[in-house]
């Protein structure tokens, strides 16, 4: 990336509207604004002017000019905010492009720069990435805590707390053992059981995160008439597939994007599984099954006064090759006796008996879809957001949670809090190990 070079590019959405904004950053913004303009703006003042080429008025606009440092990316930058259309906005760009040093923004670009001028974190700029991206409110508001640095500041938090432990434990190797209160050991001890708590926390929000930002995949599969398309349409609340007695209704893979508490998962409806001389029913059930290897979750439905037979058992076989994430549920436990699905629940524990038209057992089948889909995303290889957070904080969780407060295993705890403390500051660009030296000596006294 050459960072000498002005870079252009719409910021809003492409296409028609009211208005569309162009967005200019580097060392030419002052000669675009003398060159169409015929003058410098001041900054942060919002300017209504005729943007010009050659004596032809091209539109009227609106300008807030942004003087470097105070700007997103650090560097002098100007906001045009034109009539919306495409012709308009790409007709003001070509114009600008005309201009030496000029050049279209390649994606991201604008953060970037804003990033290596020390304008924000590398977790804030991924913060702005997933807030852009998000599908549900909950995703947005957990992004724009991130952004506000919220995160963050907990993270600082833990580091703090084990710079204090650590600063106690090499304290107290410099005794001898005689000279070692039972309550500097308890002590440590409470401390390291906060610090496990607070490093755990920052964890699981950050792995919650992950569910709200990246969008999870559920299919739904079974044999014809156990309610698939029913479900799919209780749970987003909308006539997505067709309902009807008649088995083979749905020949194709269906989707649609909905929220689970604050989670966007996308939920495929797919054929019913079962043996047919249809091609096209044949077709679409090959499609559920690759459907299925693709997704986080598969979501097996039969019906519970059949119970599950040879037929089911060799279609989940077959699924487990591909995804073992597989929970079951038993639909149509409305039909049945009160004995009969007493019995039916003792003989399957893992089996959720559900009702999708009385709404029997939903709010504990929704409650199981959240827990395997953290199982599932857990243990998949996690975004760019998470990369580094996560796998400093895990590793930093190990160190410290392995910890067996003794007084003969001081040195030993102060090695594994040493490893913890530097995972979290990788995550923080904090590692400095003088850190520890300088707390222990503040706890002199003056002129010793």
């Amino acid at each position: 990336m050459n960072n000498e070079d002005t870079i252009i590019s719409i910021a809003t959405p492409m296409g028609t509207g009211a208005i569309s904004v162009i967005r200019c950053s580097g060392s030419n913004v002052t000669e675009i604004m003398q060159h169409f303009f015929k003058k410098k703006f001041s900054p942060r003042r919002a300017y209504y002017a005729d943007f010009k080429n050659k004596g032809v008025i091209l539109d009227d606009v609106i300008t807030i000019f942004y003087e470097a440092p105070k700007s997103y990316t650090g560097e002098d930058m100007l906001e045009i905010m034109c009539h919306g259309g495409p012709v308009v906005y790409q007709l003001i760009i070509d114009e600008i492009l005309m201009l030496k040093s000029c050049r279209l923004a390649k994606a991201g670009e604008f953060s970037e720069r804003a990033f290596l001028n020390n304008k924000m974190s590398l977790s804030q700029a991924e913060s702005i990435c997933a807030l852009i991206n998000s599908k549900t409110k909950a995703a947005a508001l957990a992004a724009r805590e991130s952004l506000s640095g919220k995160i963050t500041n907990d993270l600082f938090k833990a580091d703090d707390f084990l710079l204090k432990i650590r600063v106690q434990v090499e304290a107290l190797l410099d005794f001898s053992d005689e000279d070692i209160e039972t309550e500097d050991i308890k002590l440590i001890a409470k401390n390291i059981s906060n610090c496990k708590k607070e490093i755990k926390n920052i964890i699981e929000k950050l792995e919650n995160n992950r569910l709200l930002f990246e969008t999870s995949k559920m299919t739904v599969i079974g044999k014809p008439n156990t309610g698939k398309s029913s479900l799919i349409n209780l749970l987003t609340e909308d006539d997505v597939s067709i309902v009807n007695q008649e088995a083979g209704t749905t020949r194709d893979v269906v989707s649609k994007l909905f929220s689970l508490n604050g989670m966007p998962i996308t939920i495929y409806d797919t054929a019913g599984i079962r043996k047919t001389a249809d091609l096209i029913e044949k077709e679409g059930v090959d499609r559920a099954l690759k459907q299925a290897a693709s997704s986080n979750i598969i979501l097996y439905l039969y019906d519970a006064r059949n119970g599950i037979d040879q037929e089911d058992l060799d279609i989940i076989e077959n699924i487990r090759d591909v995804n073992t994430n597989i929970l079951l549920a038993a639909n149509k436990v409305d039909l049945m006796k009160t004995n009969e699905r007493e019995n039916s629940t003792k003989a399957k524990k893992e089996t959720l008996m559900i009702s999708i038209k009385e709404k029997i057992n939903i709010s504990e089948l929704k409650d199981r879809i959240q827990k395997l889909l953290k199982f599932s995303v857990k243990n998949s290889s996690p975004g760019v957001y998470n990369i580094k957070n996560l796998k400093h904080l895990n590793k930093a969780f190990e160190e410290i949670n392995t910890v067996e407060v003794s007084l003969g295993e001081l040195e030993l705890i102060a090695e594994k809090l040493k490893l913890a403390q530097r995972n979290v500051a990788m995550v923080l660009d904090n590692e400095d190990d003088d850190r520890v030296l300088s707390g222990i000596f503040s706890n002199f006294c003056i002129g010793k």
